[in-house]
């Protein structure tokens, strides 16, 4: 695993706002029309094209690891699109403010295979900004999807 940086949050980890803006807009649009597979397409089109993905640190400096939550779904890798959304989640599920901060910042696509080899630890899936978008897609589609839209290109 690569990663660019752990540590405290910092607004320069986040996505740049109107990418978070456009992923909002798209995740709404799919929770609008939960069947509409072209609406959850564009969703994780801009999901899997991000630079970065922003997890909750967990674990000491020299061995990182993601946050991961126990859902309904199974358990579940917490990624976000902005450090505040990251520390408000982890607040929101009994971390202290300082667990909050402390975050692991992964480039893409790097992020996307070692993502998908968190299954080997129990993971099922990863969801999107926790609290947020709560968009989810299990680990095992990853791979595939990111491999999918890198040879079906937006037109």
């Amino acid at each position: 695993m690569s990663t660019s940086d752990v540590g405290d949050r910092s607004p320069s980890l986040d996505a740049a706002p109107e990418v978070v803006a456009r992923i909002d807009r798209l995740a709404e649009a799919s929770r609008a029309a939960p069947d509409d597979r072209a609406a959850m397409a564009a969703l994780w089109r801009a999901v899997l094209g991000l630079d970065r993905w922003i997890f909750i640190a967990r674990g000491d400096a020299e061995h990182p690891m993601p946050f991961a939550a126990a859902m309904p779904q199974g358990p579940m890798v917490l990624a976000f699109t902005t450090a505040q959304r990251a520390h408000d989640a982890g607040l929101s599920m009994g971390l202290s403010s300082d667990e909050a901060s402390r975050l692991l910042a992964t480039p893409l696509p790097g992020a996307i295979e070692w993502a998908a080899t968190l299954q080997g630890a129990g993971i099922v899936a990863l969801a999107l900004d926790h609290g947020t978008i709560g968009a989810f897609a299990p680990l095992t589609n990853l791979v595939p999807m990111r491999d999918w839209f890198a040879a079906n290109p937006v037109r």
